[in-house]
C-alpha cells in the first residue's frame, strides 16, 4: 500500500512503474507463491530478515522462474542481473557502515554450483550471471562459494577462478562436493538428496538449508600436547618407543577432546533457553516437532565442533617421532629442557627442528603418515559419540571473526614444533613459518590426503598466499588453475587465494595509511589488511607465499 501510494507522487515514469510493480508483487509474495523470477528475488529478500545469514543456493531454486520468464520472453539477462544486484546492496546495506563488519565478506556468505538432488552438477548459466552480477557490484557483501564437483565442466572452473583473480575484493572461495558430501552422509546419517542442499554460510561453515548447525564451539586441541610434555613427562621420558609415547598423547587427546564435548554440551543446553521462536518457522521440522530450533526441533540438526591447532599438534608429534625416536638428534630430556627455557639457551636445536622436520604441508612420508594417524585418533575416539540431541559429531578447523588462535595461543606454553610460548596456535588445513618447504604442490597433496574418513567435514579453510607475479602472469595462473583442480580430484576440501607478498603486508603494518585498499583473505572471510586486529595481521604474515 505504501509503494502505490508513493507511486502518485512521483514524476519520473521509470520509477513510478517500479514502485506500481513493487506494489502488485507485494499483495501477492511471499504470502502467495511466486509466479515470476521478479517475484522470486522479491519473496527472498522479504523473508530474509527473519534469518538473516545466507540466501543458500540462490542459482538452483530461483533457477526454475529465471529459465521459465527467458524462455517465454518475459525477462532478459540484464533485467535479471539488476534484480539480483538490488538484492545483493539490500544484503551489503544491512549492515551499518559504522561496523567493523561492513568490509567484511562473512556475512549472507552463499554458494553457486554444486551436486543436484539427481546427482548432476549444478552450475548453470544463472550461476554465472549470479556471480558476475555479483562481482560488477564494488562491494564487500555478499560472498560466495563455489561448489566444485567431478562432474563440473572445466571450462565453468577455469572461468570462476578467472573471476577470483580479477575481483579486488577477494570475494570468491571455493569448496569441493565430493568430501563433504560423503562425510556428511557417512557421518551424520543424512540422505544424499539432503546432503546436497548444503550451503556456505558465514566464514566457511557449511549449514544446511532449513537447518541448524548445533554447537560451533571453539576449542584448542593442541591441549593434549602441554599436558603430555608437561604434566605427564616421568611417563614420556621413559618411553623406548615412539608407540608408547604416542599411547600417552593419545589417552590426553581424547581427556582434551572429553572437555570439548563436554563444553559443547552446556554450551547447547544455554543456548536452548532461547526459544528463538520467530526465526524457527523458517526451519523445517520445528512446527511439527513443537520445538523452536535451538532445543534441536528441526528434522536438519547436525553436531559440530571447531578445533583450533591440528598442524601443532601433528607438527609437534613429527619433532618427537623423528628427532628423539628416529634419528635420534636430542634425547627427549634435551627436548622438554628447551621448551621448559621456551627454547632460551637452545636456539640452535630450535632452528634445526625448524629446517630439518618433516613437517606437514611438505607431502613427506612420515608428516603424511603422522597427520592421517592424528586425524585417526579424533575419528575413533569421536565415532560412537553424540551430542545432546543425539547427533554424530563433525569437526571444524577454522576461526571466524575472533582470533580464537591467537587467544589459545597466549595461553599455551611452548610447543616441540618450534613454537614459542604465548603464540598462536595453528588452524585450518594449512602452514605457517616456511614450514611448507616443498612448494604449493606439497602443501596441496599433504591436505588432500590427510583426512581418510572426512571427519573434517564442517567448517575448514586451506589458504593459499600466491607471489603477485602470479596473478599477472596467465601462463602461471593457468597452471595454477590446474593444480587446484587436481587438489579437488584428490579430496582436498576447501581453497581460498590471497595475491600479496609478505613485505608488502608489513609495510603496510608500518604504514597503514599508504595501503588503505590492501585486501586478503583472513579464514572465511576477507577484509582490509590494515583495517585487521594485529594478531591477525601477523598470522597472515607467517603465511607462506607461494609461485609456480
Amino acid at each position: 500500500c505504501r509503494a502505490a501510494e508513493k507511486a502518485l507522487t512521483v514524476e519520473n515514469s521509470e520509477y513510478k512503474a517500479n514502485l506500481t510493480r513493487l506494489s502488485q508483487a507485494l499483495m501477492r509474495v511471499p504470502y502467495e507463491p511466486a509466479s515470476s523470477f521478479y517475484e522470486a528475488v522479491l519473496s527472498l529478500y522479504v523473508c530474509y530478515p527473519f534469518v538473516p545469514d545466507s540466501i543458500g543456493t540462490v542459482d538452483r531454486y530461483l533457477y526454475p522462474y529465471y529459465r521459465k520468464d527467458i524462455d517465454a520472453g518475459k525477462l532478459t539477462r540484464e533485467e535479471a542481473a539488476a534484480y539480483l544486484q538490488e538484492l545483493f546492496l539490500m544484503l551489503q546495506a544491512r549492515i551499518s557502515i559504522k561496523s567493523d563488519r561492513f568490509t567484511r565478506g562473512g556475512e549472507s556468505h552463499f554458494c553457486i554450483g554444486g551436486y543436484l538432488p539427481n546427482g548432476e552438477d549444478g552450475f548453470t548459466d544463472l550461476s554465472r550471471l549470479v556471480l558476475d552480477s555479483l562481482l560488477e557490484l564494488d562491494t564487500f557483501i555478499p560472498q560466495i562459494s563455489l561448489r566444485w564437483t567431478k562432474k563440473m565442466n572445466p571450462e565453468d572452473f577455469r572461468y570462476v577462478n578467472e573471476r577470483a583473480r580479477k575481483d579486488n575484493n577477494m570475494r570468491i572461495a571455493f569448496v569441493n562436493d565430493e568430501p563433504r558430501i560423503r562425510g556428511w552422509m557417512e557421518i551424520a546419517g543424512m540422505s544424499y538428496e539432503d546432503a546436497v542442499s548444503y550451503t556456505m554460510v558465514g566464514c566457511n561453515e557449511p549449514a544446511l538449508q532449513g537447518g541448524m548447525i548445533m554447537g560451533t564451539c571453539n576449542c584448542n586441541i593442541a591441549k593434549f600436547i602441554e599436558k603430555v610434555f608437561y604434566e605427564r613427562r616421568d611417563e614420556i621420558l621413559s618411553a623406548k618407543t615412539f608407540e608408547e609415547f604416542y599411547a600417552v598423547c593419545e589417552e590426553e587427546l581424547q581427556k582434551n577432546l572429553d572437555e570439548i564435548l563436554y563444553y559443547d554440551r552446556v554450551f547447547n543446553e544455554l543456548r536452548a533457553r532461547d526459544c528463538n521462536l520467530v526465526s524457527s518457522i523458517f526451519f523445517r521440522g520445528c512446527i511439527k516437532n513443537a520445538r523452536s530450533i535451538t532445543q534441536g526441533g528441526g528434522d536438519f540438526t547436525t553436531a559440530m565442533i571447531d578445533v583450533m591447532g591440528i598442524t601443532t599438534a601433528v607438527d609437534s608429534l613429527m619433532v618427537a617421532k623423528q628427532f628423539v625416536f628416529d634419528d635420534r638428534l636430542c634425547t627427549m630430556r634435551e627436548l622438554t629442557d628447551a621448551l621448559d627455557h621456551n627454547w632460551d639457551g637452545y636456539e640452535d636445536l630450535r632452528t634445526l627442528i625448524l629446517k630439518k622436520t618433516d613437517f606437514f604441508g611438505n607431502d613427506g612420508d612420515e608428516s603424511n603418515a603422522m597427520a592421517i594417524r592424528f586425524y585417526e585418533s579424533m575419528y575413533q575416539y569421536l565415532k560412537d559419540k553424540t551430542d545432546w540431541v543425539g547427533k554424530h559429531y563433525m569437526v571444524g578447523d577454522l576461526i571466524g571473526y575472533n582470533q580464537h588462535n591467537a587467544w589459545f595461543g597466549e595461553a599455551r606454553r611452548a610447543t616441540p614444533d618450534g613454537r614459542d610460548a604465548g603464540d598462536v596456535i595453528s588452524f585450518g588445513r594449512g602452514q605457517s613459518l616456511g614450514k611448507d618447504r616443498n612448494g604449493l604442490t606439497a602443501l596441496l597433496k599433504a591436505g588432500a590426503h590427510c583426512d581418510a574418513h572426512t571427519r573434517v567435514c564442517g567448517p575448514t579453510v586451506t589458504n593459499i598466499i600466491l607471489d603477485e607475479k602470479m596473478v599477472t602472469d596467465d601462463a602461471s595462473y593457468a597452471k595454477l588453475g590446474t593444480l587446484l583442480g587436481t587438489y579437488f580430484k584428490n579430496g582436498g576440501m576447501h581453497y581460498q587465494l590471497s595475491y600479496v607478498t609478505r613485505e608488502k603486508m608489513v609495510e603496510a603494518q608500518k604504514e597503514p595509511s599508504k595501503y588503505k585498499t590492501l585486501r586478503v583473505r583472513v579464514s572465511g572471510f576477507s577484509d582490509f589488511f590494515v583495517r585487521l586486529d594485529e594478531d591477525l595481521q601477523n598470522e597472515i604474515i607467517t603465511r607462506t607465499s607461494h609461485a609456480c
